[in-house]
């Protein structure tokens, strides 16, 4: 619920940053810009706060990496826990969420 109401408080904060714009073609500029990262915030949130309810579920995490992921949105950056197992080290959340291994996802 915390993530929500700071996702919201972001959304919020931005219509009160839309700048005055006396031009069309510069106000969709930048509303447009505004909006591609606030998009990408509320994505990168949204998953980010799934990856750390899952990951309640293991125990004794070793490290933390991050894995970049190029969306039509913008670059979206995740933290994942590493977790020691008989295999070696594996981010546990990867598989369980299907995070693919290639940074650029199809879309984009």
């Amino acid at each position: 619920m915390n993530n929500l109401q700071s996702i919201l408080s972001h959304i919020s904060d931005t219509l009160f940053d839309l700048p005055e714009c006396h031009h069309l073609e510069e106000f969709v500029g930048e509303f447009y810009n505004m909006w591609l990262k606030l998009g990408n915030f509320v994505q990168q949130s949204l998953f980010q706060a799934l990856i750390e309810e899952k990951e309640v579920e293991y125990s004794h995490p070793r490290t933390k990496r991050e894995k970049r992921y190029y969306t039509p949105l913008g670059e979206m950056v995740l933290v994942r826990r590493a977790y020691e197992t008989t295999d070696g080290i594996k981010v546990l959340v990867d598989e369980e969420l299907g995070l693919p291994k290639d940074k650029w996802l199809p879309m984009v």
